[in-house]
């Protein structure tokens, strides 16, 4: 944030602000001015205030970072989570609890239904502020169920495990530094600044490029992913879309991740993401698995092949047997002699031309003379 950026004011009891506070700071912001701070040391609030406070800051598309001063209660933790770059001091505390209606603002008198009514109210806006809570901190929503029933507050170590916050600020008193440290200190700090700035200009050149060819894009919402070791890394752009070398991050250092990659961020930059050790080896053995495939894939239509050839032997097989009585036959056949044995057996006998019958005495038998009668008719 340079000199003149923004900056917004504690939000605490009666000198709190409430939405149209928000609204007018943020209408006062110079239009070249992308960042927003908020510190906080407050109680909390109205529910429904809070809500159009946090959507107010998120829908400016400015990139929100807060520092919890002292303590950050009730709606004041929600309005945390409209940061996307969350820290705090360490003796700073943290409470969340089950939305409730002041004794106070209570009537004399209700009916059932009337109670009824309120609780399911109250039931579905605890439920609201677990969704937004799960989304923005990656807690496990029992885990944040449990500790808003208990209604305790917590130290910044506990709400960095949780991922209220991802970074609990040291102290840095001036007493303690020496005139040659305090001067490096300034001198490293300046160049921070320096460099924070030369990246902010060179932005606006790109930007007002993009516009000028119609290119311009909605300014990125940031996101939040946990580390390995429960930490949060802070990733300037849309949730949804995967962290690549180039965004803009927080904070710097080495984060390794839960699937093994590890996310590099020099500058407030990622500069380099290297895979999970070992995948190299995962590809070599996978790509052996590939060419194993391969050549199975061959050997079976190789073999289906030869089956498809097998069955076309037998077909035609088939086709060309004979039957056992043809077969006995054939070797009956063979045994006599074959066909030269065939041929000679072959009876050349024609029967003599039938004459009529007659009896020993010369004369036609009845037959003969009963079928001459007939033949005449």
């Amino acid at each position: 944030m340079t000199e003149e950026g923004a900056e917004m004011m504690r939000w605490l009891g009666s000198d709190g602000v409430c939405f149209k506070d928000i609204d007018e700071f943020l209408a006062s912001i110079a239009e070249d001015d992308d960042t927003i701070e908020l510190r906080l040391h407050c109680e909390g609030g109205c529910v429904t205030e809070g809500w159009a406070i946090v959507d107010k800051l998120r829908a400016s598309g400015k990139k929100i970072t807060a520092t919890v001063e002292g303590v950050c209660a009730s709606m004041a933790t929600v309005v945390l989570l409209a940061a996307s770059e969350r820290k705090a001091y360490p003796h700073a505390s943290l409470l969340i609890h089950e939305p409730y209606i002041p004794e106070y603002t209570l009537a004399e008198a209700y009916r059932a239904e009337d109670l009824q009514k309120l609780a399911d109210s109250l039931n579905a806006e605890t439920q609201k502020i677990l969704d937004f809570y799960v989304e923005r901190t990656g807690a496990e929503r029992a885990e944040l169920e449990a500790l808003m029933s208990e209604d305790k507050f917590v130290d910044m170590e506990r709400a960095k495990e949780l991922g209220f916050i991802s970074e609990i600020l040291p102290a840095l008193s001036a007493r303690s530094r020496t005139a040659k440290a305090q001067a490096k200190w300034n001198n490293n700090h300046q160049n921070f600044n320096n460099m924070a700035e030369n990246k902010k200009k060179i932005a606006e050149v790109f930007a007002a490029l993009g516009e000028a060819l119609g290119l311009s894009q909605p300014k990125a919402v940031a996101y939040t992913l946990t580390t390995e070791s429960g930490d949060t890394i802070t990733i300037d752009k849309p949730e949804g879309e995967d962290p690549a070398a180039g965004d803009a991050a927080s904070p710097d250092g080495e984060h390794k991740m839960p699937d093994g990659t590890t996310i590099v961020v020099v500058d407030g930059v990622i500069t380099e993401i290297r895979p999970a050790e070992g995948n190299d080896d995962n590809d070599d053995k996978l790509a052996k698995a590939d060419a194993r495939i391969a050549e199975l894939e061959a050997e079976l239509a190789n073999a289906k092949a030869e089956v498809e050839t097998a069955k076309a032997e037998a077909e035609s097989a088939k086709a060309q047997a004979k039957t056992k009585e043809e077969m006995e036959i054939l070797n009956l056949v063979t045994i006599a002699g074959g066909k030269e044995w065939l041929a000679q057996a072959k009876s050349e006998y024609k029967p003599a031309k039938r004459t009529a019958s007659t009896n020993a005495g010369g004369k036609q038998s009845l037959v003969a003379q009963r079928l001459a009668e007939i033949n005449k008719k």
